[in-house]
């Protein structure tokens, strides 16, 4: 994980600087998931919320760490900390894996690049399907777990809810809330890019 040559930005500031603002990510992008509790329509208004919120800070975080492994880091503790709360195994990998892509692209830009860097956001912000990517693989355990812990008339909703239609038609909404939340910081934090 080199620091950006030049920047003038330490590895060990960059660690805490990716520490803080992950905390931060995870806290916003967890308190929107409540939103869930009033249904299964709502896991996705929350979803939303999450993107609205985060876009900001995550590109915050990658003009001040400026360090490669940033996105990967965060996807990282995001998805352990998911699959610990309960959320299918494969948001760990998925999480990491678009992470290091969104690194890739960040650091294309020396992380300072506007379009790179919004790039970048929405490709980490990807991660946010893999929660839901048992419906296609195992939907009957799936839906069995969200009957334990939400009740049998939650998963019943919920499953009539989310077919491939609307699981597709989400993907394309992150991809696009992403993009517009990250254009917004860019915006907010002009001085800091390109």
């Amino acid at each position: 994980m080199s620091q950006v040559a030049g920047s003038g930005v330490t590895k060990a500031r960059s660690a805490v600087t990716i520490g803080a603002f992950t905390a931060v990510y995870f806290v916003l992008m967890w308190c929107s998931g409540m939103l869930g509790f009033f249904g299964p329509a709502f896991m996705f208004v929350g979803g939303v919320v999450s993107l609205l919120l985060n876009g900001s800070v995550v590109m915050l975080m990658l003009v001040r760490s400026r360090m490669f492994g940033t996105l990967t880091i965060m996807g990282g503790v995001v998805g352990l900390l998911m699959v610990l709360t309960g959320h299918a195994w494969v948001t760990l990998p998925v999480a990491v894996v678009v992470g290091f892509l969104a690194d890739l692209i960040a650091r294309s830009g020396g992380y300072v690049s506007a379009p790179r860097n919004i790039a970048a956001y929405v490709v980490f912000s990807l991660w946010g399907i893999a929660p839901l990517s048992p419906i296609f693989f195992a939907p009957d355990p799936y839906f069995a777990h969200v009957a334990a812990s939400m009740g049998q008339d939650y998963a019943d909703t919920f499953r009539e809810l989310a077919t491939p239609t609307i699981i597709g038609g989400w993907v394309v909404l992150v991809f696009l809330v992403a993009f517009g939340c990250a254009l917004v910081g860019v915006r907010v934090l002009h001085k800091h890019f390109e």
